[in-house]
């Protein structure tokens, strides 16, 4: 967890010829005195000094005062330098390290050296860097804004789209600065990946129409290509010749198969003539003794006779009958055979006629046009090769950031965190006597709506909590908690101490803490400001002091 630190800060009317420097402890800090005694303007001041407009505006301030913040990361001094819309960074020796008029430019800056990483959507949902106020936003209770229901802390949030719930989630570590840095990685390489692929579908395309412009007949003169194609060719009609064979067998067999049933039919039909016959005689004939008319044989038992007569031609017309079926079958599957032969004959003679062409004299101008376009068709193959494998090597590093990122933002993780933050507020609630609310489904961004003056009470414990989520082991920035001021909605004489009791006592220990209040408090402050004069919080004593420092930082500002 990194930590960030303000040592002091300067500012200076040229106008009014006064000027004033605070130095703050790195613990609690009190700021005391009564309206318009200076209390906002000096805190408004630390934010827009670093980059960051708080709500509201300042009574009788002077625009053009210059002021310079002196703080740390890490332990690691900066100085930053304003007046007007012009910010210049300096280092601990005061060397000038930016100068800029531009917010972009003093934003990426400020994120470089306290190590922001924090991305956000804005108003064209295009992925763009938080600035500093994003930066201090859930650290700093702004009077003129930061005691409602609704994030009114600094101007100029709305060009980010719903930016709170992923700066508070940054902070209280649900995604942390390692996520963010991933997520700097994924972002290049899924344009990367994109933009390959949508070269490669083009390319892809063009070789598509190239190979339907190409003759196939056509000679070619790539040596590589002409051997693997007249490889496939050959291997293509080796098999079309093999299913010719079995075709042709098996066509030979069923045609042996009707043939063979003709004759077969013709033999019942001459039996059952023969039958025919027999059986008129026997319907002539009364006698017991009967001679055959064909063969002259004698027959006893004649009606027996006439009844196997007549049941032997039964059963050769029906023998006849089921030779007839099965000459159809046998005629259809000949037929369609034969239909199969004819169209595998076709194809044979196709790709012979086609291995001939390759092998026949070659046409000067089709040698020509074949050399280009099989030439064209190698390049972009090849380049299509070349594609598939730089996308591979892309694709397998996105993969593995997407791995790590799944790993940063596991459920356990996020409902741990949740935990933290709930616990927080409860007891922040209790401790701020305000009654116990369900807790189950709160989250990170779900700020208190009370009216009347539990409403502030119910801001500073949801502050509170973010806080001492922010300072657990998940936490992503050690922040100073700036709160200006806590009287609030008339707090009475009950709930106003519970309130610096509680900003006292129970604020995250190591965290530093910037108070201002109208009235001073005996509980324990490591140190107290008090602004005594209304409208007096520069002074002209300070003036030539403070000048001769901030001048040669202005000059090098305005020199840059």
């Amino acid at each position: 967890m990194k930590n960030f630190r303000f040592e002091s800060i300067s500012m200076l009317s040229r106008k009014d010829r006064r000027a004033r420097t605070e130095s703050f402890h790195p613990g609690k800090n009190l700021l005391i005195g009564r309206n318009h005694t200076g209390k906002s303007s000096l805190i408004k001041t630390l934010f827009l000094t670093l980059g960051a407009r708080p709500s509201g505006k300042l009574a009788q301030w002077d625009e053009h005062t210059i002021s310079l913040v002196r703080f740390t990361v890490d332990e690691k001094p900066y100085s930053a330098l304003r007046q007007l819309g012009k910010r210049a960074l300096f280092d601990g020796n005061n060397n000038l390290l930016l100068a800029t008029g531009e917010h972009e430019v003093w934003s990426k800056a400020f994120a470089e050296i306290t190590d922001f990483s924090l991305t956000l959507s804005n108003k064209n949902s295009e992925t763009v860097s938080a600035d500093p106020a994003c930066f201090f936003v859930p650290f700093y209770i702004n009077q003129d804004g930061s005691w409602q229901s609704s994030w009114n802390t600094f101007v100029g949030m709305q060009r980010f789209k719903a930016p709170y719930k992923s700066i508070l989630e940054y902070f209280a570590g649900i995604k942390p600065p390692e996520y963010y840095k991933l997520l700097e990685d994924k972002i290049p390489l899924v344009a990367q990946i994109d933009e390959l692929k949508s070269e490669r579908r083009v390319l892809r395309k063009a070789k598509e129409r190239l190979e339907k412009s190409l003759d196939r007949s056509g000679p070619k003169l790539s040596s590589d290509n002409f051997k693997e194609e007249i490889e496939s060719l050959i291997e293509e009609v080796t098999v079309l010749n093999e299913k010719q064979e079995k075709m042709r067998d098996s066509n030979v067999r069923q045609n042996e198969m009707i043939e063979s049933i003709n004759q077969q039919i013709l033999l019942a039909n001459e039996a059952l003539k023969v039958h025919e016959l027999d059986f008129k005689y026997l319907q002539k004939e009364h006698s017991e003794i009967i001679s055959c008319p064909t063969c002259g044989a004698e027959h006893a038992e004649s009606f027996f006779d006439f009844l196997s007569y007549t049941e032997d031609a039964r059963v050769l017309r029906e023998l006849v009958i089921q030779l007839q079926k099965d000459k159809t079958k046998a005629v259809s599957q000949y037929e369609n055979t034969r239909s199969q032969l004819n169209e595998l004959s076709s194809n044979y003679r196709n790709i012979s006629r086609i291995l001939e062409s390759r092998r026949g004299d070659l046409v000067f101008n089709d040698v020509i046009q074949s050399a280009g376009s099989e030439k064209a068709f190698e390049a972009i193959s090849g380049e299509e090769k070349s594609l598939d494998e730089e996308i591979g090597v892309l694709q397998g590093k996105l993969d593995n950031v997407e791995t790590q990122l799944d790993q940063l933002v596991s459920k356990k993780r996020s409902k741990e965190i949740l935990g933290i933050f709930r616990e927080a507020y409860s007891s922040a609630r209790h401790k701020l006597n305000l009654l116990p609310v369900e807790t189950k489904r709160l989250n990170l961004a779900s700020r208190p709506d009370l009216s009347g003056s539990g409403g502030p009470r119910s801001v500073l414990a949801y502050y509170a909590a973010l806080w001492q989520t922010c300072a657990s082991q998940w936490g992503a920035v050690g922040m100073p908690i700036v709160i200006d001021s806590p009287n609030q909605q008339g707090q009475d004489d009950i709930n106003m101490p519970k309130v610096l009791s509680f900003i006292s006592r129970d604020l995250p220990e190591g965290m530093q803490i910037l108070i201002g209040s109208e009235g001073d408090t005996e509980f324990a402050f490591d140190k107290k400001f008090h602004l005594d004069k209304q409208y007096e919080l520069l002074k002209k004593e300070y003036y030539e002091e403070i000048d001769a420092e901030i001048e040669p930082l202005v000059e090098m500002m305005y020199q840059e």
